[in-house]
């Protein structure tokens, strides 16, 4: 049993859920027993969650405006893939019927004039639905039998809403009970991904990136032989291609590998995503849609000795900086005190907003924070109000936002003990701001927030001076 999970890549466009209709197919005609888990398209789910925090604040034109963009990108798709007109009004009925749960969370958002987690994710989950409800419509015009299957009916979930934690026995019998009838009547089931539930049916999200994780999760439960990931990338990468052409694909790694490096940073896996499939010992396989002759990325326990070690840049641009600073005087004269970095660090944990990294100075009694820059503004409201005892005593100094900004982490690279003086020289030669500088004590890394207007040459620097030995 193979677990396809197909990214945001895979349907942007009606070409390309052709194909990935074709890799489903394929895999069906060879004998393959196939559950396919699916995202939504690139950018709805900051579309969807941007109309939640824009309705909190009154702003229900926005909202509106959200709601036609979602109708109108999967229509465009549906107009070109599905011809019978039958089919094409049963599809457009069902999203219909979305929509209005979109209107209802929008509402109520709105008279309570309050945005939270849980319904940041109620309105967050739609985005796959939209997706699923046309992947299984394709499918069977294509003579594949396909069923929808909700992501919340299989991953059971705690209430931590925004970025929730599997119940992992409760997860697997339910995704047995429900998909394993299906497989064994040659049936495909079609997931949404990102998406679970509380014991009360509560609709909750695995964090970003989250589909990938609902992928092995199904998997482990269904004990399958492999996940694939199917992306716009041919695997994991020693660089960005579009930064660094010659980047180069990592043809095997471990599961402790592929683990940090999606912790630090990497869009193509969720950090969570590796859990439960070391366990079960099921390995992962990260492909390219646009390339399926490519091999791509094997994640394995035990990889070939001489491909073991994880070499890469890891890249993240569209990144916020918040700086919060005090007086010398807070807290009894003390200054910056851990208790106050808790305190911020918990209401965004609450609140939903990742943190990529922090950094704090005693010395300069401050805390630097990066977000997503998707996430900036929303987090600035969120620290303000976690602040406000200090803001009313004349404590808190300033809360300063800086964008927009990158996130580079360099991974395991050749050198050993050298890595730091060699990466702090090709960055000194690309010149490139460093606004902050994080190294690892417990792996091989260091992570640098820049400016995004010197990532790309700080990108190619450090893959001259540490890669392409």
């Amino acid at each position: 049993m193979i677990v396809m999970k197909f990214g945001a890549a895979a349907v942007s466009d009606a070409g390309r859920v052709r194909d990935l209709v074709q890799v489903v197919r394929d895999a069906v005609d060879g004998g393959e027993a196939v559950v396919v888990v699916c995202a939504a398209i690139a950018d709805v789910t900051n579309l969807l969650i941007g109309a939640a925090r824009a309705a909190a604040r009154g702003s229900l034109t926005v909202a509106q405006q959200a709601r036609r963009e979602l109708w109108l990108r999967h229509r465009v798709i549906a107009e070109r893939l599905v011809t019978d007109d039958w089919e094409r009004e049963t599809l457009y009925h069902a999203w219909a019927n979305l929509l209005k749960s979109f209107d209802r969370i929008i509402r109520a958002v709105a008279t309570l004039g309050e945005h939270s987690p849980r319904s940041s994710d109620a309105v967050a989950a739609l985005g796959e639905r939209f997706v699923g409800l046309l992947l299984a419509v394709a499918l069977r015009r294509a003579s594949v039998a396909a069923q929808l299957i909700d992501g919340q009916e299989l991953i059971i979930t705690n209430e931590h809403f925004g970025n929730a934690l599997p119940l992992p026995d409760e997860t697997a019998a339910r995704a047995r009970a429900r998909l394993l009838p299906l497989v064994q009547a040659r049936i495909v089931p079609v997931v949404t991904g990102y998406t679970g539930a509380t014991r009360q049916n509560l609709t909750t999200t695995l964090g970003r990136g989250g589909g990938d994780y609902s992928a092995t999760l199904i998997a482990a439960a269904l004990d399958a032989d492999e996940v694939v990931l199917w992306t716009d990338v041919a695997g994991i990468l020693t660089a960005d291609p579009k930064i660094v052409p010659g980047a180069r694909t990592l043809p095997t790694l471990s599961y402790a590998e592929a683990a940090e490096i999606a912790t630090i940073g990497a869009e193509v896996l969720h950090p969570r995503t590796l859990t439960p499939l070391a366990h079960r010992n099921i390995p992962l396989h990260i492909r390219s849609m646009a390339r399926p002759d490519l091999p791509g990325t094997r994640v394995v326990a035990t990889p070939d000795p001489t491909a073991s070690m994880a070499r890469a840049i890891i890249s993240a641009p569209a990144i916020s900086l918040i700086e919060i600073s005090v007086s010398p005087l807070a807290n009894g004269g003390l200054g910056w005190a851990p208790e106050l970095a808790v305190r911020v660090l918990s209401e965004l944990t609450t609140a939903g907003v990742e943190v990529l990294t922090f950094a704090q100075s005693f010395s300069e009694r401050s805390l630097l924070l990066a977000v997503r820059s998707t996430d900036a503004e929303y987090a600035y409201e969120r620290i303000e109000a976690s602040l406000m005892m200090e803001r009313e005593s004349g404590a808190l100094r300033a809360i300063n936002q800086q964008a927009p900004a990158a996130l580079v982490a360099v991974m395991s690279a050749p050198g050993g003990a050298r890595l730091a003086p060699r990466a702090l020289a090709a960055l000194v030669r690309a010149q490139a701001t460093i606004l902050a500088m994080v190294h690892g004590n417990a792996s091989n890394h260091l992570s640098f927030i820049m400016r995004e207007e010197d990532m790309g040459a700080a990108i190619r620097a450090l893959h001259r001076e540490l890669l392409e030995e």
